[in-house]
């Protein structure tokens, strides 16, 4: 299934043809005579497409293919001047008023005849209208209710998929944005099961929506075999809380400033301890487990493998028993 919010380029019949010929979520198909009547715009269409355009802008945007049949077939294709000035000019100037509140973004692409083995007919070109999510849904038809695509069809929202896409366009939307090793791996000769080797991992966040995140927090957590005493005081270095817990140990940081959209930021720096008692945890498949809390959207949560590493893949080397002996 192809990205619906990427950078349309080159509309032509041909690629149109190469379409996956089934409806989905994102892409629909409308025939010639669902836009056109024997006297230009059919009656129905401004009622029909308005639920269109909310249930597209209420989920994840897509594209509406008109002049294109449900099998996928380019039909002969839409009168060029159904109004004055063109049908295009005029599709752009209606579309974005058919819901509420009027749709912030839309794109209309008019394909023509390009040749005379063209399925397009002289005069005659397949509409695009290219409908990103939308930043302040959710939209309503014009016959007052909430539409969103679902099963490839655009049916009536329920009260709670419209709580979910407010919730959505009215909070900040954080994620991780790296996890990575950081420094040099600090050899601990104090460590009652002999050498510890301490290992570092800056984590960064980054707030991918479009509204400021005021009130941040983040919460890893680490299998308690990977963390000895030393490396749970350098983590708490900084002014990070912690939980112990039977199985694993919680860290968690508070953001002290606001993180602006599209920012990326330092969260915390996380230690771990590897040593000869531990490091068949690492390769039987040892996550982290990360949880990120803004405002009051859902929390963003994720794992990350420490095998993945190769500071780590190296750091358990040489705590493995030489098969050779």
């Amino acid at each position: 299934m192809s990205n619906p919010n990427e950078p349309i380029v080159a509309w032509t019949a041909e690629r149109l043809q190469d379409l996956d010929p089934d409806e989905h979520d994102y892409q629909e198909f409308k025939s010639t005579p669902y836009l056109e009547a024997e006297r230009g715009v059919d009656s129905l269409f401004i009622e029909r497409f308005s639920k269109q355009i909310s249930a597209f802008s209420n989920g994840g945007g897509g594209r509406i293919f008109i002049g294109i049949d449900d099998k996928g077939q380019i039909d002969g294709g839409v009168s060029t001047q159904l109004k004055k000035g063109g049908t295009r000019s005029w599709l752009e100037d209606v579309l974005p008023d058919l819901v509420s509140p009027r749709l912030q973004e839309i794109n209309i692409f008019e394909v023509t005849r390009d040749g005379p083995s063209s399925p397009i007919l002289p005069g005659r070109a397949v509409y695009i209208v290219d409908i990103p999510q939308s930043t302040v849904a959710p939209h309503q038809a014009r016959d007052k209710r909430y539409y969103l695509r679902i099963a490839g069809k655009s049916r009536p929202m329920t009260h709670v998929h419209v709580m979910d896409v407010m919730r959505r366009t009215k909070t900040p939307t954080l994620t991780l944005a790296q996890f990575s090793p950081y420094g040099k791996v600090i050899i601990d000769r104090h460590h009652p099961n002999g050498i510890c080797k301490l290992l570092a991992f800056r984590l960064h966040i980054v707030n991918k929506g479009r509204n400021l995140a005021r009130h941040v927090g983040v919460e890893v957590s680490v299998p308690r075999p990977l963390i000895n005493r030393s490396a749970r005081l350098k983590t708490l270095e900084e002014d990070i809380q912690y939980t112990q817990r039977s199985g694993d140990i919680l860290f968690f940081s508070y953001q002290s400033q606001p993180v602006f959209p599209g920012q990326e930021c330092y969260a915390m720096m996380l230690w771990v301890g590897i040593h000869g008692n531990n490091y068949r945890h690492i390769t039987n498949e040892t996550y982290l487990q990360w949880r990120i809390y803004a405002d009051d959207s859902i929390p963003v949560e994720g794992q990350i493998q420490l095998l993945s590493y190769r500071s780590v893949q190296k750091a358990i080397q040489s705590f493995k028993p030489d098969k050779r002996k």
